[in-house]
C-alpha cells in the first residue's frame, strides 16, 4: 500500500492518475470501485501498485486522512508510525527504541536521534536530513524506501529485502552510513559523490 493524492480523474470515473508522496512520480491508476471512493483530484489516498511490472499501475485506491506528529524531547519506544502519519524525530527529539513505519513516513532530522533499529514496510520511507541520526539497523522491506541526506547519519547497518529505492546524498549534500549495505533488490539506487558509506 502507498500514499500519494488523486492528480487526475478520466471521464470514465475508473482511470487517471496519482502522484505518490514519498517520490513525487506520477502513476496511471485503474480502479473498477473509484466511483465509490469519494476521492476528487487533490484528495490524500492510499493504493496498492505493483512495481515489478514495466510501466507500474494504482489498484485499490481509498481515501486516508494525513496526520503528523513531533519528537523534540527523549522518549522510550517502541514507536509505530500508521498508515498515512508523518513522524518526525527533531530538535532534541530522542527515541531509544525501535521504531516500525508501516506506510508512512518517519524524517529523523536536525538534532534528532534514533536510538534503535528501524523497520519500514509497505511503501513507507524514512527520511534522515540535516545532522539527523540512526544508531541502529536499518531495515527496508517490500516497497519502500530510505534517504539519507545533507548530513543524515546511519550508524548501523542497511538491510534491504525489496525496496523502491535508497538514495545516500542530494543537491544539498551527501549521506552518511558507518555500517554495512546489503541489498536484495531494488528498483533504483542513487549515492552522490559526497556520499560516505562503511567509513
Amino acid at each position: 500500500m502507498a500514499l500519494g493524492k488523486v492528480t487526475t480523474i478520466n471521464p470514465d470515473n475508473i482511470t487517471g492518475t496519482i502522484t505518490e508522496d514519498e517520490s513525487g512520480q506520477t502513476y496511471g491508476f485503474n480502479d473498477p470501485n473509484f466511483s465509490n471512493t469519494g476521492l476528487v483530484v487533490g484528495s490524500p489516498c492510499t493504493y496498492d501498485i505493483d512495481y515489478t511490472q514495466r510501466t507500474p499501475i494504482a489498484t485499490n485506491l481509498a481515501s486516508y486522512t494525513p496526520t503528523e506528529r513531533d519528537i523534540t524531547t527523549p522518549v522510550s519506544g517502541p514507536i509505530t508510525v500508521n498508515p498515512g502519519e508523518t513522524l518526525r524525530v527533531r530538535n532534541g527529539g530522542v527515541v531509544t527504541g525501535t521504531v516500525v513505519v508501516n506506510n508512512g513516513n518517519l524524517f529523523v532530522q536536525g538534532t534528532g536521534q534514533v536510538n534503535g533499529d528501524v523497520t519500514v514496510d509497505a511503501e513507507g520511507s524514512v527520511i534522515v536530513r540535516n545532522g539527523g541520526v540512526v544508531t541502529g539497523t536499518v531495515v527496508i522491506l517490500s516497497g519502500s524506501a530510505l534517504k539519507v541526506r545533507n548530513g543524515g547519519m546511519i550508524r548501523g547497518n542497511v538491510d534491504v529485502t525489496k525496496a523502491n529505492r535508497v538514495i545516500f546524498g542530494n543537491t544539498d549534500g551527501g549521506g552518511n552510513m558507518n555500517g554495512s549495505l546489503t541489498i536484495n533488490r531494488i528498483r533504483k539506487i542513487t549515492i552522490t559523490a559526497t556520499s560516505k558509506i562503511n567509513c
